[in-house]
């Protein structure tokens, strides 16, 4: 069956985002094979996502497709994605009938094996061994497990912006353990304010800590890796 695809974001005031997801979504467009590709927000968009959805999926039908793959790029197991998302494409499952069906795809942070391998590739280009990768967080039961996770399996140790463990208490940890290098890893899907917020964090950890060296990588660019990865999954 023909299938379109729909990129799925939190949604930001930051119009930076907007602009990555927007981005994304033309790269994944331009690539030969790949079908139709649009965007959608979860939050602060001017209309609900479900009517986002039926939207993209009416146009989706006008221009033959009989299918809309939804791929939620969210990378924590949260309320958002458990809740809030399935609800929404429910709602515009039941009023766009049966014409057309909406697939909702695993969300994108659950490609945990995949992520880990990228993500070490950029570890490996920086001589430090050790690692703190600061995720958003999660207050939903289970929520944090995947950052634990992913945080074993490249070798760092998770902290978050949300809840504790906060990024100055594991830096304490390691520091007090003699550790004189470490690298961060922010783990958001795009740049905007919190990414913002951690440079700036790490200027203040520099003066607090001055026997410590901090490197902070990027590991989720909109490059050719990133686009190859999400068109795989869109299959």
């Amino acid at each position: 069956m023909l299938s379109t695809s729909l990129l799925v974001a939190h949604g930001s005031r930051d119009p930076r985002p907007q602009e990555a997801l927007n981005q994304l979504a033309k790269r994944l467009g331009e690539r030969s094979g790949c079908s139709s590709v649009g965007t959608a927000t979860l939050e602060l968009a001017p209309l609900p996502l479900h009517q986002q959805i039926q939207n993209f999926a009416k146009l989706s039908q006008s221009w033959g497709y009989s299918q809309v793959q939804i791929l939620p790029l969210f990378l924590s197991s949260g309320v958002h994605v458990n809740t809030d998302l399935p609800e929404e494409v429910a709602i515009a499952q039941e009023q766009l009938g049966a014409e057309i069906q909406l697939n909702l795809l695993p969300y994108f942070g659950s490609q945990i094996n995949l992520l880990a391998d990228w993500i070490a590739t950029k570890m490996a280009r920086v001589e430090i061994e050790n690692w703190i990768l600061i995720a958003h967080g999660s207050r939903h039961p289970g929520g944090n497990q995947p950052i634990e996770q992913l945080a074993t399996q490249i070798g760092a140790i998770p902290a978050y912006w949300s809840v504790s463990l906060n990024l100055e208490t594991q830096i304490q940890a390691l520091t007090a353990s003699g550790v004189h290098r470490i690298g961060i890893i922010p783990y958001f899907m795009f740049s905007g304010g919190i990414k913002d917020a951690i440079t700036q964090s790490l200027q203040k950890f520099s003066q607090e800590f001055p026997t410590v060296e901090f490197e902070l990588i990027s590991p989720l660019e909109i490059d050719d890796n990133l686009v190859t990865l999400i068109e795989d999954l869109l299959r």
